[in-house]
């Protein structure tokens, strides 16, 4: 990122930045615009400021009764600038989610005439800063006492920097920031300080309220994460839509098929129902997928539900062996028949709750938890383990083959891995399937300089909308050759390249996606080629890494949140789940 200062005389001066112009948009004539208030500062908690060169505390923003423009109230802030020879300002970010196309931002300040200067930032879609300040001839100095009014037209050539830098403002939008910048006087900063407010912060958009700030698809009734059983009625709302559309995938021949549940007309409230006759779909994990589209924008929201009745398909472990694995010998099979057997204690366990040793490698954002503990991430449900992963206690799961001693579940190539699952689309949901060669054999001598292989055979990334990976049907395959040295790395990339990353499961002809309905996943090590499959067919391999020749490969399954994207589960309770049907390792003769 590019930084700048707001000045008296000078508003924003850009080092190294660039003027581009912002696309106009000619569906309305001018003045045909509808005025939409973003934020009246009436209920949204008070935002936190940034600050650049001064203290954090020289910055504080609260909600205030002492000066409301509009409303009972407004936002406040009192401000600290010092006379350090630095460049200080402070941005105050408003995080609100703009659809339709809009052409001015207006807000009102109650001014203290500090001489200091004011801007705008907007942050759009792909992460990129379009700013409004007095490079681009607008913004201006607070030389003013009480109420008035500032206006930023967004049509006019501004500054941007970050994101995809295409210059373009591209929708929808994600934060309006309220700049203020130290007084300046003769090119130097000026020590300054006291109380600014701020009331309604107003765009003309070409959209309705409604198409202009949206509202997501909400589910009332049943609960997310919730069982199910007969015919159910589900009750929607979608503030920005008239219509909504209803599916989910049902039983059939191979892949089964994408049935369409319902078509839902939204009434005056932008509510409606639908009924969804459970028994008419498979038994076990579903996937109500709930979507809208007006012509600025299209949402989508998962409803993950368990249905106790329906119809049995594909469930539970097949009686033939996969074709990857023909020749070979069945070494470990789980379907989840009986109790759970996980445990971070018990070392006769099927699974350790970590990744071992100790879980010190732990990688998940809502921690891995122990199935002994009052976070407990695992439920057997009928046949099924599910890991959920919970905003209320913080928590998610991973099940390990392999313990902290070294023991449990390890095959050598030849050997072939699957599992069957169905993962969740949440904001930051990140399930995964995974081998590594036994590092545990031997690791007191170099601890976590141990050399070892890693073999991802699908890293699924969940989350929708801008910020989120919008994975749609794609996930990575991705191999790692830990501890190496630049032999191991050139190794790692040769074989990356050779996957050709994200995977693509419409591209192979698998018509749903890893969070619409259950796929086995798979991963066949022999000496000479590692082979990557999804429902038997197969998505890419590259040449077998020197430790996956000769060490025992364990497996893990997970449900982690984050791995660099934002997590928010907010949308769905706070909750999100995965389903795991059996797991199968084979070793050959």
């Amino acid at each position: 990122m590019k930084w700048y200062f707001l000045s008296a005389t000078g508003g924003f001066l850009a080092l190294g930045l660039f003027l581009f112009g912002a696309p106009k948009s000619f569906a309305q004539p001018p003045g045909l615009y509808h005025p939409i208030v973003l934020q009246d500062f009436e209920k949204a908690p008070a935002p936190k400021a940034w600050v650049v060169n001064i203290p954090e505390e020289n910055a504080k923003v609260s909600l205030s009764a002492d000066h409301p423009k509009e409303g009972k109230q407004c936002l406040k802030l009192s401000y600290r600038f010092l006379d350090k020879g630095g460049i200080e300002y402070l941005g105050i970010p408003n995080p609100i989610r703009v659809n339709a196309p809009i052409h001015k931002v207006k807000y009102w300040i109650f001014g203290d005439n500090s001489k200091c200067g004011y801007a705008l930032q907007v942050a759009d879609a792909h992460g990129e800063t379009h700013q409004f300040g007095k490079a681009a001839g607008q913004g201006g100095v607070i030389d003013f006492q009480g109420w008035k009014l500032v206006e930023f037209d967004l049509d006019k050539k501004h500054e941007t920097w970050g994101g995809d830098n295409n210059g373009k403002m591209d929708y929808p939008l994600t934060s309006f920031v309220i700049i203020i910048g130290q007084p300046e006087e003769n090119g130097k900063g000026k020590a300054a300080s006291g109380d600014l407010y701020f009331d309604s912060l107003t765009v003309d958009s070409e959209g309705t309220r409604d198409e202009t700030l949206g509202g997501k698809i909400s589910v009332l009734s049943p609960e997310y994460c919730s069982e199910i059983r007969g015919t159910v009625r589900v009750k929607v709302t979608g503030p920005s839509f008239s219509q909504l559309t209803a599916k989910c995938w049902k039983q059939g021949s191979r892949f089964g098929t994408d049935a369409t549940v319902a078509t839902i007309e939204l009434d005056n409230q932008k509510q409606g129902s639908f009924e969804f006759t459970a028994d008419q779909f498979p038994h076990g994990p579903l996937t109500l997928r709930i979507s809208g589209q007006n012509k600025y924008a299209q949402d989508n929201c998962y409803l993950q539900l368990y249905n106790r009745g329906g119809i049995s398909w594909n469930e539970g472990i097949p009686k033939e062996a996969p074709p990857a694995a023909k020749d070979m010998k069945l070494i470990f099979a789980d379907d989840f028949t009986g109790p759970l057997s996980i445990s971070s204690k018990d070392p006769q366990a099927t699974y350790y709750s970590h990744k071992p040793p100790h879980g010190w490698q732990d990688f998940s954002q809502h921690v891995f938890s122990d199935f002994e503990s009052n976070k407990n991430p695992f439920h057997q449900v009928d046949t099924y383990l599910r890991i959920r992963a919970s905003d209320k206690t913080k928590s998610s799961g991973l099940i390990s083959s392999l313990k902290n001693d070294g023991s449990g579940i390890k095959v050598k190539a030849p050997c072939y891995f699957e599992c069957r699952f169905l993962g969740p689309n949440s904001i930051g949901t990140w399930p995964g399937f995974w081998l590594m060669t036994d590092y545990m054999t031997g690791y007191d001598k170099l601890k976590d300089k141990t050399p070892c292989d890693e073999l991802d055979i699908i890293e699924a990334y969940g989350g929708e909308g801008p910020g989120s990976p919008n994975a749609k049907d794609a996930f990575m395959i991705t191999p790692h050759c830990w501890n190496q040295g630049e032999a191991g790395k050139s190794l790692e990339t040769k074989a990356e390249k050779t996957l050709k990353n994200p995977a693509r499961m419409h591209k192979f002809g698998i018509p749903s996606t890893w969070y619409e309905s259950f796929h086995v996943y798979g991963c066949k090590v022999t000496e000479t080629e590692t082979i990557y499959y999804c429902d038997n067919i197969e998505l890419g391999r590259h040449a077998t890494l020197p430790l996956s020749k000769k060490e025992p490969l364990f497996f893990m399954v997970n449900l982690a949140t984050g791995g660099g994207w934002p997590v928010d589960l907010s949308r769905y309770n706070g909750l999100a789940d995965m389903y795991i049907d059996y797991i199968r390792v084979y070793a050959g003769p």
